[in-house]
C-alpha cells in the first residue's frame, strides 16, 4: 500500500464522516475514480514533497515489513519530519514489536503514538542571568523554561521531531528539565530521558504497514519545497479533474509535518491564483494521520445538497 493509497483511504473515510456519502472506489488509472452509487467522485493524489532515493526507499520497505509480520491489521506510520528510521538491532525489533502492540488496540481510522525512547542533552553555561535557549522540538517552547530556572542554559532537542499530542506530557517534560537544571552546576552536561512520539493509526485491511515519512535531508528547507511542489500539483493535476466525468473533484496532497497545526500548505495556497483550482470541490492536505480542508466549496453547492433542493 502506497502514500497515496493510505491518503485516499483517510480522505473517503473524511467524506463519510463530515458528509454522509459513502464512495467506494472503481478505478485507479490516474485519476481514481469513486461513487457512492448516486455521484461520481474524481480525485487525483499527490506529495507535497517528492523524492527519489532508493536507499531510504529500502530501508523504509524492510521495516514496513518486520512491522507487518505477525501484525493482524493494516496500518500507516507517520513518521516525523527529520527523524531516522531505526535500522539497528535490537532497536528496530523493539520498535516494530511497540509499533505491532500500539496497532492492536485501535480501532478503524484511530490513531495513537508509539513511543521512540530518546535522550535530549542539556548544558549549563554559567550561574548568571535566568535564561534557557533550545534547539530542536522544544524551541517553540524555550520561553517557558527561561522564568524558571537560575543559570545559563543551552538545551539540545534535536532529536525530538515529534510531541505526544497530550498536554499532559509536554507540562511534565517541562518540569523534569526544570528540576534537573537545578541540581546542575557550571559547565555540567547532563541527558535527560523523553519519547519521540510516532503516529500510528488503523486502517482497514488484515495485514500491512505504510510508512509515510521523508529522508532526513528532504526535510531541511520543507517551505521552500512545499510551495514549489504544491503549485505543480495545481498545475498538472487540476486539469485532469476539470475533464473527469464526476459530479465532485478533488486534489488530495499528503504533507510532512510533527502536527496538522504545524502544517504550511495553507500558507502556500494563500499566495496561488484561485483560478488554479477553479472546478475542484475539494482541495485537501493529509499529514499525521489527519485530513485538513484546505479549500472546500460550500455546503450548498456541493451536488448532494443541490439534489436535495426543491425545484423553483
Amino acid at each position: 500500500m502506497s502514500e497515496s493509497d493510505a491518503a485516499l483511504e483517510l480522505f473517503l473515510h473524511w467524506l463519510r464522516e463530515g458528509h454522509g456519502r459513502g464512495f467506494a472506489v472503481k478505478a485507479s488509472d490516474g485519476v481514481v475514480t469513486a461513487s457512492d452509487g448516486e455521484f461520481t467522485l474524481a480525485v487525483s493524489v499527490g506529495s507535497l514533497v517528492p523524492v527519489e532515493d532508493e536507499r531510504w526507499d529500502a530501508a523504509r520497505e524492510r521495516l514496513e515489513s518486520q512491522i507487518a509480520d505477525g501484525l493482524p491489521a493494516r496500518i500507516a506510520l507517520w513518521l516525523p519530519p527529520g527523524a531516522a528510521l531505526p535500522s539497528e538491532e535490537p532497536a528496530a525489533s523493539e520498535f516494530a514489536e511497540a509499533v505491532r502492540q500500539a496497532a492492536v488496540k485501535l480501532g478503524p481510522q484511530e490513531r495513537a503514538h508509539v513511543p521512540l525512547p530518546i535522550r535530549i542533552g542539556l548544558r549549563k553555561s554559567n550561574s548568571e542571568g535566568s535564561v534557557m535557549t533550545a534547539t530542536g522540538g522544544l524551541n517553540p517552547h524555550w520561553a517557558t523554561f527561561t522564568s524558571r530556572v537560575q543559570g545559563t542554559f543551552d538545551l539540545d532537542s534535536r532529536v525530538l521531531h515529534r510531541l505526544p499530542e497530550s498536554s499532559e506530557h509536554l507540562e511534565q517534560l517541562i518540569e523534569q528539565i526544570v528540576a534537573v537544571a537545578a541540581e546542575m552546576s557550571d559547565g555540567e552536561v547532563r541527558e535527560i530521558e523523553t519519547i519521540d512520539a510516532w503516529t500510528v493509526q488503523r486502517l482497514s485491511g488484515d495485514n500491512g504497514c505504510t510508512i509515510v515519512g521523508l529522508p532526513r535531508e528532504a526535510t531541511d528547507d520543507i517551505g521552500l519545497a512545499v510551495r514549489r511542489n504544491f503549485r505543480r500539483l495545481l498545475r498538472d493535476a487540476v486539469p485532469a479533474l476539470r475533464e473527469a466525468e464526476a459530479d465532485v473533484r478533488a486534489l488530495l496532497v499528503t504533507g510532512y509535518y510533527p502536527r496538522i497545526e504545524m502544517e504550511g500548505a495553507t500558507t502556500a495556497m494563500r499566495g496561488y491564483d484561485p483560478t488554479s483550482y477553479s472546478g475542484v470541490d475539494f482541495v485537501c492536505l493529509v499529514a499525521d494521520g489527519v485530513v485538513k480542508p484546505l479549500m472546500q466549496a460550500p455546503e450548498s453547492l456541493l451536488p448532494w445538497a443541490k439534489a436535495a433542493q426543491p425545484e423553483a
